[in-house]
């Protein structure tokens, strides 16, 4: 059976499974209390801002929102919904692949596969979502793609004959919606110089205006001319006057002659320059490969390394180790499984766990023959947020999740 995957991109998540692509972008829509998600959100982005919400992916935490959104009580809250709405059926989901963004933190990781794992289902392998971006170029570069507010740019080198991605840095103001409100004051200046009429003044001609440059970017043509109308005042925008807005991406980014590969997302502005585009297809395709050469691991961890191109020459000098692992400060399995915890930290107490054999701390939390693990009768309470411990062995660094809401973090207190 073909593996399934999962792109967890918030401009728009995508679910993959053999020839059929379920998208659905990171936006969400509070309305009465309900919660809508993807195209619905994202077509009340100008009409109602202040009851949609576009960051939620890349804020994923368990803490809580600033204000009342729906029933949400934190952006998990709103994860668990969306995935729940992209996944009716998880009974169906198999061999479920997470294509994980670079700037997705070891903790959000975690939380992430603890809200699956609520949803009865286990993933089988984490890819980083550059490495596969990029694994078809010719030499190693840099990745640019292109999330809701800010723009993740990650540096892929070259280690022996393995492409290694090196780091990630993440750039505010750069994402998709800040070169779109780019390409909106532009065009809404334009309409106001050719036909007196600002688009701006009202948040439904806003909205419209704002769908519309979404379907004029993404279309084909090879006009350098753009026309547009907005509620029966039609008016022209050269493509070409759109150039600074790639040109912003360009000019924070240090390029430095590097390979180049991008979103198709960011493709579709003017003034950008790139080697190749990353689709859907294409990342699926390269997650593929890569899985197919590699095998399988326990305790589950992100694979952010895979086989060079034949193409690709070998450098002439040796290349320092990338800090791949640097970039999540957590300990590897191993050390894990041979330093088990030793306290539970609840707020900012730490509850020595050695010589409780019964229920202890509201967590279930106990320790039977040297191994700590939850009680039977909290395991429908408690989630278990980690790659590698799970409810009836806890490994230091696992985050305990009640259904409360309460949290807790098994840690080890050296002597």
């Amino acid at each position: 059976m073909s593996p399934v995957f999962l792109d967890v991109n918030d401009t728009s998540l995508s679910l993959t499974a053999e020839d059929e692509v379920i998208s659905s972008p990171g936006a969400v829509l509070s309305d009465s209390g309900a919660l809508y998600f993807g195209e619905p959100a994202v077509s009340q982005l100008k009409r109602r801002p202040l009851d949609v919400k576009s960051d939620y992916w890349s804020q994923l935490s368990t803490t809580p929102l600033s204000a009342q959104f729906g029933s949400a009580r934190h952006t998990a809250d709103l994860v668990y919904e969306h995935l729940k709405s992209l996944m009716p059926n998880p009974e169906y989901l198999h061999d479920l692949c997470i294509i994980a963004p670079s700037n997705m933190n070891q903790t959000q990781l975690e939380l992430l596969l603890g809200i699956l794992s609520a949803l009865n289902i286990e993933p089988s392998a984490v890819v980083d979502r550059a490495l596969l971006a990029h694994a078809n170029q010719s030499a190693p570069g840099l990745n640019l793609s292109l999330q809701w507010r800010q723009l993740v740019v990650t540096e892929l080198e070259q280690v022996d004959q393995r492409l290694c991605v090196l780091k990630t840095t993440a750039i505010p103001g750069l994402g998709y919606l800040d070169l779109l409100e780019d390409c909106l004051e532009h065009f809404a200046d334009a309409c106001v110089a050719q036909t007196r009429f600002d688009p701006r003044r009202s948040a439904a001609s806003e909205q419209t205006l704002l769908s519309a440059i979404v379907g004029l970017l993404a279309s084909q043509t090879d006009d350098n001319e753009l026309s547009v109308e907005v509620e029966s005042y039609t008016f022209k925008v050269a493509r070409d006057a759109l150039k600074r807005v790639g040109q912003r991406v360009l000019d924070a980014v240090d390029t430095d002659g590097k390979s180049i590969s991008i979103d198709a997302s960011l493709s579709v502005f003017p003034g950008m320059t790139f080697d190749s585009v990353t689709t859907q297809a294409s990342l699926t395709e390269a997650a593929s490969a890569i899985l197919d050469g590699t095998t399988a691991q326990a305790p589950l961890s992100r694979i952010t390394s895979c086989a060079l191109s034949p193409e690709v020459s070998p450098e002439p000098a040796p290349i320092q180790q990338p800090r791949s692992q640097t970039r999540f400060p957590d300990l590897d399995a191993r050390a894990r499984q041979h330093s088990p915890p030793t306290h539970l930290l609840i707020d900012t107490t730490a509850h020595a766990i050695e010589g409780r054999e019964s229920v202890s701390f509201e967590f279930g939390v106990v320790s039977q023959n040297g191994v700590v693990c939850i009680d039977d009768h909290f395991k429908d309470r408690i989630n278990v947020l980690s790659v590698s411990g799970s409810h009836d062995q806890l490994t230091t660094g696992s985050r305990l999740y009640r259904d409360d809401g309460k949290e807790a973090l098994l840690i080890r207190v050296e002597s």
